[in-house]
């Protein structure tokens, strides 16, 4: 028998052909004459299928319990250690089995698919949604954006757009989701990128795991804050190419060691606007961008056109190798004391 979640994604699909105007069992065109061709009803079958992926995507599909006698209360057996788990790890092969889905869906429906990958008799570790989303927002994808409920998600950003990545929404037992949704260009990004997603995992178990080997130890440091000796900092890669935030931000990334914590393209972003470098400005459409001011203008900021899918345009501020070079200073400012310890 299939599991009650098999079902729903199973009449999830058929619903999301059919109100694309297609016979889910042959795939064939439907006539205009269909019913289902109508845009009232078509827009009703989207409906109830994005009702369906939400179930599967915030896991709220349970088996229905049936009640049992009360049965005597057995003796308590003594637990078994657990087994500890191996680090996840996914070779090209596995990740070639991945099922695309030709209709957008959620990061966590990706981050499901790719776990079916792992073998079932295996004792790996799993991917999971805070791997990928921390991935994508480290890389520009994605950032933080606060949502008419007042509530701050994951959303994209005119690059993730890109991509394929595009917001989403739907009403679920009178709760409004707002959400990322993955179109198979999308899908494809993920798994393009899926060894750096399986490294966090990895790393976010180890770090779960220390305390449990030497419990009567210390906890472990926390990482040091987001700092740049001088002597690394001339290792920053020098070109006369212009390039994104989220790049001056990876740059900076490999010049760091594993104790010491990542810094974001938000975080360099936000000083260039407190430095009067860019300002948040809203369209005629109600998007609101950071985009440079005459000060950014002036110190290499420019902003470039870019077509994402559908042909649409959108832009990207760009940064000059005298604008990188600004943030490159301020870091080398406030940590004064890195270039002094090289002295010594």
């Amino acid at each position: 028998m299939p599991s009650e979640n098999a079902i729903i994604e199973r009449a999830e699909t058929y619903l999301r052909k059919l109100s694309c105007g297609v016979n889910p069992l042959t795939n064939e065109i439907l006539p205009e004459s269909d019913c289902c061709r109508q845009d009232r009803i078509s827009k009703c079958l989207a409906y109830v299928a994005s009702l369906l992926q939400q179930q599967l995507n915030h896991d709220q599909v349970a088996p229905v319990q049936e009640k049992q006698e009360r049965q005597p209360k057995q003796p308590k057996q003594q637990k078994q250690p657990q087994q500890e788990r191996q680090e996840l790890a996914l070779s090209a092969e596995d990740i070639a089995r991945y099922r695309f889905f030709d209709h957008p869906v959620s990061i966590s429906r990706v981050v499901r698919n790719v776990n079916e990958l792992i073998p079932v008799d295996s004792n790996m570790n799993h991917l999971l949604y805070a791997d990928v989303a921390n991935f994508l927002v480290q890389e520009g994808i994605l950032s933080r954006q606060a949502t008419n409920g007042g509530k701050d998600a994951n959303l994209p950003t005119p690059l993730g757009e890109s991509f394929g990545f595009e917001k989403g929404e739907s009403d679920l037992r009178g709760h409004h989701n707002i959400y990322t949704q993955c179109w198979q260009k999308a899908q494809q990004y993920i798994l393009d990128n899926i060894q750096k997603c399986i490294a966090i995992a990895n790393e976010r178990m180890a770090a779960k795991n220390t305390p449990e080997e030497a419990p009567t130890s210390r906890a472990p440091k926390s990482r040091q804050k987001f700092h740049v000796s001088a002597e690394d900092l001339e290792k920053y890669p020098a070109d006369d190419t212009a390039i994104p935030v989220s790049e001056i931000a990876r740059r900076l990334n490999t010049l760091i060691g594993p104790d010491v914590e990542r810094i974001y393209y938000k975080v360099i972003r936000d000083w260039y606007a407190s430095e009067g470098f860019l300002e948040l400005k809203t369209s005629p459409d109600g998007r609101t961008a950071y985009l440079p001011t005459e000060k950014g203008s002036v110190g290499g900021l420019f902003v470039e056109s870019r077509t994402g899918k559908d042909g649409e345009l959108f832009d990207v501020v760009m940064y000059e190798p005298r604008a990188q070079k600004l943030f490159l200073d301020h870091i080398a400012q406030n940590h004064p004391q890195e270039a002094d310890s090289q002295e010594a």
